[in-house]
């Protein structure tokens, strides 16, 4: 049996403050678990990535403009935690292009129902915030491609 992955997009959310240095933005879930993570999604029907990213951050962020927006050559994929399954719609795990958004500014909106707070991190901070392994390791990677 093929397993079925949901299609979507992750997001590292950077802000350059006023000394030079970035701050990573990331959510504190509250659906279905509890901890740090980055801007993430799936694709709906008749969206392209860059559709689906910028939905996500209106949902997530309450942004609709003031960034900048790069795809990264990245593709975080994982499988759902079983507990989780039933949640996704028949979806086994998620195949998500990670994308790379510089804010021009920190202002940050919360909406829906995932998250219910939000932290600008260093990177230190950000990396060790972080709840899940593969979210690190997929961080690490832009972080160094780009020069973070």
């Amino acid at each position: 049996m093929k397993k079925k992955v949901r299609k979507g997009i992750a997001a590292l959310i950077y802000y350059k403050n006023a000394s030079g240095k970035n701050e990573f933005l990331l959510l504190k879930r509250k659906l279905n678990w509890k901890g740090w993570e980055w801007c993430k999604g799936g694709i709906k029907k008749g969206e392209d990535e860059f559709d689906a990213v910028e939905r996500e951050l209106k949902e997530e962020t309450g942004r609709v403009s003031g960034f900048a927006l790069k795809k990264t050559p990245f593709v975080h994929s994982f499988e759902y935690e079983k507990e989780f399954v039933k949640d996704k719609k028949g979806f086994l795990g998620a195949r998500n292009s990670a994308f790379l958004i510089r804010f021009l500014d920190k202002k940050v909106k919360l909406g829906g129902k995932e998250h219910f707070g939000f932290k600008w991190f260093d990177k230190k901070g950000a990396l060790k915030a972080i709840a899940w392994a593969d979210q690190k390791k997929m961080i690490k990677k832009i972080v160094r491609k780009y020069k973070l």
